[in-house]
């Protein structure tokens, strides 16, 4: 599904190794990642601010309930994470959220865009779910 420069499949062990926890375990005092920390001026410290890895599970698991808040229907979000019934993905990957939870998520973005210094997303209104 997603080949690598050789045309063969991407090794996803690789992916989370050269990419991902690059990315999640940055210095708290100089924002370099850990592998490429320099200890001459101060020891390594991660940032704490920013979300620990929980494994790809918990990655499919995101990936489903966010496809779902943008609106995404079921059978689309099934396809995409490969299971054979859409009752899977409904019962254990979407996870629906209470509005407070959504706002306290985007309160933690905005405070991980100020730590990592970048500038903020532009938030994406959420669906209302009517029952």
């Amino acid at each position: 599904m997603f080949p690598n420069a050789a045309k063969n499949a991407v090794d996803w062990d690789s992916v989370l190794r050269r990419h991902i926890l690059p990315s999640l375990n940055l210095c708290a005092s100089c924002n370099e990642a850990e592998l490429e920390h320099s200890r001459e001026t101060h020891k390594y410290e991660r940032n704490k601010s920013l979300p620990e890895w929980h494994g790809w599970h918990a990655f499919r698991r995101g990936l489903a309930t966010n496809l779902h808040r943008l609106g995404v229907d079921d059978k689309t979000i099934q396809a995409i994470l490969r299971h054979s019934n859409v009752a899977v993905t409904q019962a254990c990957y979407i996870k629906t959220l209470p509005q407070s939870s959504v706002e306290a998520m985007a309160k933690l973005d905005a405070a991980l865009s100020i730590a990592t210094q970048l500038p903020p997303k532009q938030t994406i209104a959420t669906p209302k779910v009517v029952m």
